[in-house]
């Protein structure tokens, strides 16, 4: 197997890869597989042809900058399924490598973890290339400097208004997060729109708030949408409101207690009252329920940002503040107020594994449990 990648500096902590599942050749000879937004089947890469390595590095430039995919290479196809394999016959090693040079040379920026995997088969080896989602991007096929993204089985230009948004600077992206984030943390508590106790504050800026001609969220006429809720129950509805649409849910004392806001430029905020608590009769702090429900919403966060099609990648800020406003609470955490990611994280998903963790380690550990 031939793994393209990068070399971390010596003092940098190791960055999680991302990874495409394997395929056995069984599966492939199945003939459930389909070519299309995550897939392409190819017959053969002639190394002596330029328009070949142009056509390939044009794939998977286009897969690079649309998410998770792969490209199979030594297959025969009709309509866009398998119709029988092409085996090649030459040294695997030393042809995967070419493929592995091939992309790494002829794609900016260069793609981190794209696998290049030799299949065997009795009379030869086919090759799995597999392209997992990348938060970088956009990327552009050297030999013609073109931006490409996959529609279908079809590989298209990138209009020039999502072609800016992926020209973000990193510094701005995060910059900017951090400032609407404060913003809204601050309009928030000057209205006494939810109660502040013990909060969990998501903010999320997904890359495509940098394109102009992103369309707004909206609902269809005398339909609201439902949202997803950190509290589990009945589910909030949108309803429009300044610059945008939120959902607003009240306790039995008409005290607000969840907000979900999406701004009609795509800055997300989340707030969540009282999202870690002190369980009854035992007294136990409740972290293992606190930590299941975070991961649970933000996956519906993830899902509900999928249907909208807004897909990544997202500069994400996490926090849980103020844990000294409810009386006595304050002694489970004896050293802050409040426990935040210090910097925003680019992930590919706002439900993304590794950020998550980290969040709720530092948790655990500003409490008393340590």
């Amino acid at each position: 197997m031939i793994t393209i990648t990068t070399v971390e500096g010596l003092n940098e902590p190791l960055r999680r890869r991302n990874v495409i599942a394997p395929l056995s050749i069984s599966e492939i000879e199945g003939g459930d597989l389909q070519e299309g937004q995550d897939l392409d089947f190819k017959r053969r890469i002639d190394f002596d042809k330029p328009e070949t390595k142009t056509r390939l590095l044009d794939d998977v430039v286009a897969f690079l900058n649309r998410g998770p995919s792969r490209i199979i290479v030594g297959v025969e196809e009709r309509v866009g399924r398998f119709d029988g394999f092409r085996p090649m016959t030459a040294n695997a090693d030393k042809f995967a490598l070419r493929v592995q040079t091939l992309i790494q040379d002829g794609i900016t920026p260069t793609p981190a973890d794209v696998e290049v995997v030799p299949l065997h088969m009795d009379d030869g080896f086919i090759l799995d290339i597999r392209i997992p989602r990348h938060p970088t991007g956009p990327f552009m096929n050297r030999m013609t400097g073109g931006y490409l993204i996959r529609s279908g089985a079809r590989n298209l230009p990138i209009d020039p208004g999502m072609l800016r948004s992926r020209f973000v600077d990193e510094q701005l992206w995060l910059r900017t997060l951090d400032e609407l984030t404060a913003e809204e943390d601050a309009r928030l508590a000057a209205n006494n729109v939810v109660a502040p106790g013990r909060a969990l504050r998501i903010g999320i800026l997904p890359r495509d708030h940098f394109d102009h001609l992103r369309r707004p969220f909206t609902q269809e006429d005398h339909v609201r949408s439902s949202a997803p809720s950190f509290s589990e129950g009945a589910p909030g509805w949108f309803k429009v409101c300044e610059d945008g649409h939120q959902v607003l849910n009240h306790d039995f004392n008409q005290r607000g207690i969840e907000r979900l806001f999406v701004r009609d430029d795509w800055f997300i905020h989340a707030h969540a009252s009282f999202a870690l608590y002190q369980t009854s009769g035992e007294g136990r702090l409740a972290l293992h329920e606190f930590e299941l429900t975070v991961k649970r919403y933000l996956k519906e966060l993830s899902e509900f940002l999928t249907e909208q099609e807004i897909e990544g990648p997202f500069a994400v800020t996490l926090a849980l503040q103020s844990l000294e406003e409810t009386e006595n609470f304050g002694a489970w955490f004896r050293n802050t107020n409040t426990v935040r990611t210090l910097r925003p994280q680019i992930v590919s998903f706002v439900d993304d594994e590794t950020m998550i963790a980290d969040f709720l380690r530092r948790v655990r550990q500003a409490s008393v449990y340590g």
